[in-house]
């Protein structure tokens, strides 16, 4: 009995939390009923043309703005200008799902009050299939985190986040292009540049020529002022100096005007008269001319023009540094100048120097997925891969001499090894390395032993690392081992036709 009474207890207990939840349960939110209303919804990508028309009482440049997609690439119509891909996606982030935070007033009697009337901002989307979408853009509400906006047609009042339309009041340089001299840098065939170099304190602006010529995939070649292999890191830097260039305010001349003026900003005797040259579009001139004031006191300034525009461009200077640049700087420190994951075979001859008994010649190849001896034989470890890393991406320590008379001083005329690499194309490249050089000492006074190498066919003499003769030594002493392995192998199987004939121990 006491059983029973229990559960209906609990039963009645049970009944009473379901009936409690029920009531107390979230409740889905109607969204037409609630203060947040859906008021645009299109994809982004759909957005082809933007419309921005402005009262003349507006306290900013009263000109109307037309941003439109032409072949893939906005544009601000009635002008020479590209659009800020910034403010374009802009646009398209604020719009493109915007919901009200309020409701305000359905039909106002005195619509101005919201900078709704005839002073409002008028706003016109275009989608692809021809839709469009129109608002009036409105004041800053008292707390000033929101604006007042109004869809069209309708007369609705809402309120929307700031972010959403409170950029519609910029001046037209807002919505221009920033980014003055983008361009592809895996187009770039060439660099030409006159800069003003610092010499010394008599002669402080010497103009250097420079002039890099793409030779391969990120490989390149300094013609002038000095011929030699380029690096590719500094060349990349210096495309990406210019790649990256933003102004900071616009200077608008009437056509044709500029080259009247040149001397004004400096542009008639540039510190840089840069020319780069393309695989598939036209040649961009770049001209940086006098220092220019900026509203930033860390940075440097200065006024630039591209091609023969009509407009100077106010950026910052720092590119200048980079291209004014010690041309030791510029040198290629990866003289082997092949890529390591082409190369299939390596051939190295090693010569005991005084005191050590470690010599002789070894090859590999890389077949079928795997390294291999020259008798096919698959080499086990991982030292082939290591030698032709290592030799392939060789990072120089030091430039000793570019055209040396004689190789003998550095012990490259009769050198301690000497690597063959060469790749799937039949190109080689034979870095020879030769005696000790001057070791070189780290911050804490620990010597890191180092060889003269240089590269046959070409004239300069390095200091590089002597790890790249240790793994010489490596797969040398491999192949050895290998040698005297198959050598005993072949004198057993020469002993033991003779020992199995029949009558042999007779005829002993």
């Amino acid at each position: 009995m006491k059983a029973f009474r229990g559960t209906l207890i609990a039963a009645a207990v049970l009944l009473l939390v379901g009936v409690a939840w029920w009531f107390l349960r979230p409740q889905p939110v109607d969204p037409d009923l609630s203060d947040g209303v859906r008021l645009f919804a299109f994809e982004k990508h759909e957005l082809v043309r933007v419309e921005v028309q402005r009262p003349p009482s507006a306290d900013v440049d009263a000109q109307d703005i037309v941003l439109e997609e032409v072949d893939g690439q906005w544009r601000i119509a009635g002008t020479d200008f590209v659009a800020g891909r910034s403010m374009v996606n802009r646009v398209k982030h604020q719009l493109h799902d915007l919901t009200s935070r309020a409701v305000v007033v359905d039909s106002p009697d005195a619509p101005e009050l919201y900078g709704l009337g005839d002073n409002a901002i008028q706003v016109r989307l275009t989608l692809r299939d021809g839709r469009e979408i129109a608002f009036q853009a409105g004041d800053p509400n008292p707390s000033g985190v929101s604006y007042y906006i109004r869809p069209l047609p309708g007369d609705t009042i809402y309120t929307v986040k700031k972010s959403a339309v409170d950029y519609y009041s910029l001046t037209l340089d807002e919505f221009r292009e920033r980014r003055f001299a983008g361009f592809d840098s895996k187009d770039v065939t060439r660099i030409a540049a006159a800069v003003a170099v610092a010499a010394n304190d008599e002669h402080p602006d010497v103009q250097r020529s420079l002039v890099i010529q793409r030779v391969g995939d990120r490989e390149w070649d300094m013609q002038s002022p000095e011929p030699m292999a380029a690096s590719d890191d500094r060349v990349r830097r210096l495309l990406g100096r210019v790649n990256a260039l933003k102004a900071d305010r616009f200077i608008e001349l009437p056509q044709g005007a500029l080259d009247g003026q040149l001397a004004e900003y400096g542009l008639d005797q540039p510190r840089l008269d840069l020319t780069l040259d393309f695989a598939s579009r036209d040649s961009l001139r770049l001209v940086v001319g006098a220092e220019a004031e900026s509203e930033n006191k860390h940075q440097v300034h200065a006024f630039m023009r591209i091609g023969d525009d009509d407009t100077v461009y106010v950026a910052r200077a720092g590119l200048l540094d980079d291209f004014a640049a010690d041309l030791a700087e510029y040198r290629n420190t990866r003289v082997v100048r092949m890529d390591a994951d082409d190369v299939v075979a390596v051939d190295v001859v090693l010569r005991a120097e005084p005191g050590e008994d470690l010599a002789g010649e070894a090859g590999v190849r890389f077949a079928a997925d795997q390294w291999v001896w020259r008798d096919g034989v698959p080499v086990p470890g991982s030292t082939p891969e290591r030698v032709a890393r290592y030799v392939a991406e060789l990072d120089v320590a030091d430039f000793v001499d570019d055209a040396p008379a004689d190789l003998a001083p550095f012990g490259l005329a009769d050198p301690v090894a000497r690597i063959t690499l060469r790749n799937a194309d039949d190109e080689e490249r034979i870095l020879r390395v030769g005696a000790a050089g001057e070791p070189l000492v780290d911050p804490e006074g620990r010597e890191r032993p180092r060889r003269y190498v240089t590269i046959e066919g070409a004239a300069p003499v390095y200091l590089a690392d002597e790890r790249v003769l240790n793994v010489v030594h490596d797969m040398v002493r491999e192949s050895n081992r290998k040698k005297e392995k198959d050598a005993e192998k072949a004198a057993r199987q020469e002993r033991i036709p003779s020992e199995a004939l029949p009558g042999a121990e007779d005829a002993r």
